[in-house]
């Protein structure tokens, strides 16, 4: 009867053990859990965005949209790992994998959000080089009426630098930053600073290049 008590008491320590135990791993595993349910609810808004922005390359979007889909299954599978984790020890370092394989807040959306960027700046760019096109034909038209086209001729020309300029300035961001991963973060961050640097100038330059062309407007509303 002794042993038979001391036993039980064994099995219903282990039990009490393994309950105490099961407490910490649950609670880190619901933590895990809000952890990549909030990244692929961001990624579905991030692609959903970027799906909406016509502005961006074909190709590019393609690139993203891969990545952004396999970043969303990688995750869903590394859920599924953490879950069925019976040490709090493997939890935590299978949970660390979130940040650490896919950097969706640090690199991958960033990324995104660049390219977006870039591609509206290029629009936007075309569209005042194209009234630079409508605006010189006007200034060739006044010249033509022996107008002094001179200041009306420099806003024109200094719309089109601009716009040229805004142009450049984020030509090159979706070469750059496209092949960017996770497993060269936080190498690959000058990267984005960079880009987001040009993202910056190309903004100012289309900001000039609006004012050169209201300028120009009524430069050469003053002709007649």
């Amino acid at each position: 009867m002794v042993a038979l008590l001391v036993a039980a008491g064994s099995v219903l320590g282990l039990a009490d053990l393994a309950g105490a135990q099961a407490g910490p791993i649950d609670a880190a595993k619901k933590i895990c859990d809000a952890a990549v349910a909030r990244r692929l609810t961001s990624l579905a808004s991030v692609k959903a965005e970027l799906d909406a922005t016509p502005s961006v390359a074909s190709a590019d979007r393609a690139t993203l949209d891969t990545q952004i889909d396999a970043t969303g299954t990688g995750l869903t599978a590394l859920k599924a790992t953490f879950d069925a984790d019976t040490t709090l020890a493997k939890v935590r370092t299978d949970c660390s994998r979130v940040v650490s394989e896919y950097r969706v807040y640090a690199l991958l959306i960033p990324r995104v959000e660049l390219v977006r960027a870039a591609g509206r700046v290029q629009a936007a760019a075309g569209t005042l080089k194209h009234l630079a096109g409508l605006l010189q034909a006007d200034v060739n038209a006044a010249r033509g009426r022996n107008k002094d086209i001179t200041s009306a001729q420099g806003y024109v020309t200094d719309l089109g630098l601009k716009a040229d300029a805004a142009t450049k300035a984020v030509a090159g961001i979706p070469t750059a930053i496209l092949p960017l991963d996770a497993a060269g973060y936080p190498g690959d961050r000058p990267v984005l600073v960079g880009a987001r640097a040009s993202v910056a100038a190309a903004q100012g330059a289309l900001t000039g290049a609006i004012a050169a062309a209201s300028s120009a407007i009524t430069a050469l509303k003053a002709l007649g």
